[in-house]
């Protein structure tokens, strides 16, 4: 039987505190309404404002109960504290819709260990679960390779990109095209003060885009996760200006015991970085893309949508989801699916990808969600612009109804 990570979210009343009144307290009890799912791994997220929390306190001095058949049983939880503190936890849910679950959370001292650890070895920034990667974030340059052009290297991408056994579900600089870069989202077709400028195709010498500092990571039972920021940047190497500043956090779920998929959730903050808009143009493929395996071909992969589409007629139509399932590299079988949110520009957004018979049929898997494939985009200075999606990489196959399942989770629909 398949097992899956739910991750929702519950709006959940706390009954230990009146509202707007922040009180120290060492128990506090709930419930939430059950989704009927029958599940034992779903993850709520609530905000605690309500509960004053010390500069010392953490996930290491709360621990979250469940009633379960009259036993109160521990679950993993994770407190996230910023400006707004939340509380997250896993839960097993009922089979009956709506049905409360009651909870504690009480203050007392628990050591759980990070799900996923990350790993800096001065050149990126490794997401290990169980001693395995499962993802790097390259934050230096990339070296190419010999004989290639300087002007293809890059910062700023996740290469590799794995399932939780191992299997490879990226590439980088492949000879048919050096500007690819595993999972990144550059723009191809922008205007910038009435210059074309092009942060995709690294070989016109227009834009790049470039890691720029690290903001902080933090590790967690649940969850780990690394905030970066991204330079968009023009005229590169010659009177270079940074155009765009993006906040890209990645946050990767950790899987539980017996699971063989993991999640990640990526959202990146775009600001204009000077007085003037850059206008992202209508273009067939720019925004968030994966540049899938060499030994993915037309003849041992499955590419399905979430409107039942594939390989051979899904490019340039709208979709909530894409999954790419092909053979493991390493052994078995293995999935990569790409996920938009409600909350995106232009939802669902039209995808790119690469059809049936392209690249000559070898090594041709390339899937992008392109927000502005059929309209512009104009992000003006002063304003925040964000994007977010959901990427689950599997040892396994899925259907499309398991997968409309999680992405209504994701979405928050029901």
């Amino acid at each position: 039987m398949k097992r899956f990570l739910f991750i929702i979210i519950f709006s959940i009343g706390f009954g230990n505190w009146m509202p707007g009144i922040t009180q120290e307290v060492t128990t506090v009890s709930f419930t939430i309404p059950s989704r009927g799912t029958g599940m034992k791994d779903l993850i709520f997220h609530q905000e605690i404002d309500g509960v004053k929390l010390y500069g010392e306190d953490s996930t290491m001095n709360w621990r979250l109960y469940q009633n379960i058949d009259g036993t109160w049983t521990p679950q993993v939880s994770q407190v996230h504290q910023g400006y707004t503190n939340l509380l997250y936890g896993r839960f097993e849910d009922k089979m009956v819709s709506g049905e409360p679950i009651s909870f504690q959370w009480r203050r007392e001292s628990v050591n759980p260990e990070a799900g996923i650890v990350l790993q800096d070895d001065g050149q990126a920034i490794h997401f290990v679960y169980k001693d395995s990667l499962v993802m790097s974030y390259r934050y230096t340059g990339m070296p190419v390779p010999d004989g290639v052009s300087q002007i293809y290297s890059r910062s700023g991408y996740v290469h590799p990109l794995k399932t939780p056994g191992g299997n490879l579900l990226s590439r980088i600089q492949p000879p048919d095209h050096y500007h690819h870069y595993g999972m990144w989202h550059p723009w191809t077709h922008t205007d910038y003060d009435g210059e074309e400028i092009d942060f995709w195709n690294l070989n016109k010498g227009q834009g790049t885009v470039r890691h720029s500092d690290i903001v902080g990571w933090k590790e967690g039972p649940l969850f780990s996760e690394l905030t970066v920021v991204l330079d968009h940047i023009i005229h590169p190497g010659r009177g270079e200006r940074t155009v765009l500043k993006e906040l890209l956090t990645y946050r990767v779920w950790a899987p539980t015991d017996n699971a063989d998929r993991l999640t990640i959730d990526v959202i990146y903050r775009m600001n204009p970085s000077t007085d003037q808009p850059l206008t992202i143009k209508e273009y067939r493929y720019q925004g968030f893309s994966l540049r899938g395996p060499a030994h993915w071909n037309d003849d041992n992969v499955e590419l399905l949508t979430s409107e039942g589409l594939d390989k051979s007629n899904g490019n340039a139509t709208r979709a909530k989801w894409i999954k790419v399932h092909g053979p493991g590299n390493i052994s078995g079988t293995s999935s990569v699916v790409f996920m938009t949110n409600p909350a995106n520009y232009n939802f669902p957004e039209l995808i790119r990808i690469w059809p049936t018979g392209s690249n000559g049929g070898k090594e041709n898997v390339f899937i992008n969600f392109n927000p502005t494939q059929d309209r512009d985009w104009v992000l003006h200075p002063g304003q925040t612009y964000t994007l977010q999606y959901r990427v689950i990489t599997a040892d396994q196959d899925f259907t499309a109804d398991e997968i409309n399942t999680l992405w209504s989770l994701y979405a928050g629909v029901r």
